[in-house]
């Protein structure tokens, strides 16, 4: 997992020095460039919340906001931690799962309805999740080996979708703030369970106009 968070920043860095050399040689365009910082917390859900509590992390956002038509068009990267359940049979002491470690990618499309210093928004994203992942507490087959065990896991890829809602504020022409609510949603691939959630995340935003 090292390796991947290595490459998550590397390729961050590239991306962020490449946008602003673009922008530098074609400054007349009417766009504005957004790199962001999200942190992350949600409520698990579904199948999900049989093994998780809540998720916690950080997303990474690029975006460039096309002015006339509103539309904002990027990508965001980062890392999910999953809160583990804990289990107790009677008489036995209560045992934990081990933590969801988990490496969203997700292509994303915003459409802003102002073009203003107040910005609210609606956007969808589509995207992979890979994640490693305890499903001691999945049935009551697994349930029962739980205390024999240590982990009962799998890691592995999945696909989603996470449409979502949320409002901007640029505090000026280089900074903003912003929140946003979603709901994302990871289809089950193999013995990988579907995962779903209502997340909500606070982002500081530079802005290269």
């Amino acid at each position: 997992m090292k390796k991947q968070l290595l490459f998550i920043i590397i390729l961050t860095a590239f991306v962020s020095s490449y946008a602003q050399q673009r922008h530098r040689t074609a400054s007349g365009e009417s766009y504005d460039i957004f790199l962001s910082v999200k942190p992350i917390g949600g409520l698990a859900q579904g199948d999900f919340e049989k093994n998780y509590t809540y998720v916690y992390g950080v997303n990474l956002a690029f975006e460039y906001q096309l002015e006339e038509s509103k539309l904002g068009l990027g990508f965001e990267l980062g890392y999910l931690y999953g809160v583990p359940q804990t289990f107790k049979l009677p008489f036995i002491q209560s045992k934990k799962n081990w933590g969801a470690h988990q490496l969203p990618f997700t292509l994303t499309a915003n459409y802003y309805f102002l073009n203003e210093r107040i910005k609210p928004f609606v956007g969808i994203g589509l995207g992979v999740i890979w994640g490693r992942y305890d499903y001691s507490l999945s049935s009551e087959e697994s349930i029962d080996e739980y205390y024999l065990r240590d982990f009962e896991g799998q890691s592995g890829w999945r696909f989603g979708f996470i449409p979502k809602v949320g409002l901007m504020i640029s505090m000026d022409h280089r900074n903003g703030f912003g929140i946003e609510f979603s709901m994302p949603y990871y289809i089950p691939a193999g013995r990988l369970e579907n995962q779903y959630g209502i997340n909500m995340a606070l982002n500081y935003t530079f802005i290269i106009d």
